[in-house]
């Protein structure tokens, strides 16, 4: 029976997605129909919450009826006939999946060398306060949010740092994490990198990256870019309505492919100035100090 056998394990907003479709395009590297299934993690997501903020990209039951997978990126999967399927579908290799809460759920480490003992670990990381402050333009690019960053940290400060809801402190609180995969994992199944790294010589790390796998790099296509965007919506309040009705997935399942990009550009303002005052930065900044 085939197993996913290498997890990128990223913090959120860590430059997951594109060093996943970095990897994929090597002929010996294979990515999971769902990049982000969760399935090590699955605790970590109520289903009331998971219904609420519509964070799965597919209804489960609906699509592992079909006979083809389509590519999505998140879905909260329990069931391991499921996640099974994921692995049946590659035939490389390598068997990859991307999921970015692994980090900060207490327990994934064990769960995963329990499923697959062999399995080779990517860590990937990337300044706290970075990564807090690009989540928090993802969350009001989505809709999740409307508010300002201080009422966001202050809902989460007052409410528990390891509420797996979290998504500007639990997530940049990765050390732990790290030093499960540590604890769990010997180092010659482990290799680390971080996001500033990989921007500043991508093909030095990538070449690392590829000794640890036993891959030839010249293989690999740097050209495929899969960056996530961060523009900012030009009517936030309806965005956020839109989600929180769910309108948002439906829309976005009914809308022909070809019509997508250029609502895109009508719905969001890359010109748009960060929203985040400098004294809530500089509370961010002091919140995360411990982590940088």
């Amino acid at each position: 029976m085939p197993r996913i056998n290498l997890f990128l394990v990223s913090c959120p907003r860590g430059g997951s997605t594109q060093l996943a479709t970095w990897l994929a395009s090597h002929p010996a590297v294979g990515m999971s129909a769902i990049k982000e299934p969760n399935f090590f993690a699955a605790g970590d997501f109520p289903e009331d919450l998971v219904a609420a903020q519509h964070l799965d990209d597919i209804d489960p039951a609906d699509y592992f009826n079909r006979a083809n997978l389509r590519r999505i990126q998140f879905a909260v999967l329990r069931k391991a006939e499921q996640y099974q399927r994921l692995a049946d579908e590659l035939t490389t290799f390598w068997r990859m999946e991307a999921s970015t809460s692994y980090l900060a759920s207490n327990g994934a480490a064990e769960r995963i060398w329990e499923y697959n003992p062999d399995a080779r670990i990517i860590l990937l990381t990337r300044d706290p306060l970075a990564r807090a402050l690009s989540h928090y333009h993802l969350a009001l690019r989505t809709g999740r949010t409307i508010a300002p960053l201080g009422t966001e940290l202050e809902i989460e400060r007052t409410s528990g740092y390891d509420d797996a809801r979290h998504y500007l402190l639990r997530p940049s609180r990765y050390r732990a994490g790290l030093a499960d995969f540590a604890r769990v994992f010997p180092a010659d199944q482990r290799f680390h990198l971080t996001l500033e790294e990989m921007a500043a010589d991508p093909m030095g790390r990538l070449s690392e990256l590829c000794g640890f796998l036993d891959l030839d790099p010249a293989e690999l296509d740097l050209c495929k870019s899969a960056r996530n965007a961060q523009a900012l919506p030009r009517l936030p309040g309806l965005n956020h309505w839109l989600l929180k009705n769910g309108m948002k997935t439906r829309i976005r399942a009914l809308l022909p492919t070809v019509l997508k990009p250029a609502l895109r550009c009508f719905w969001f303002d890359a010109r748009q100035p960060s929203p985040v005052s400098v004294k809530d930065r500089e509370r961010l900044a002091e919140l995360l100090a411990e982590n940088r």
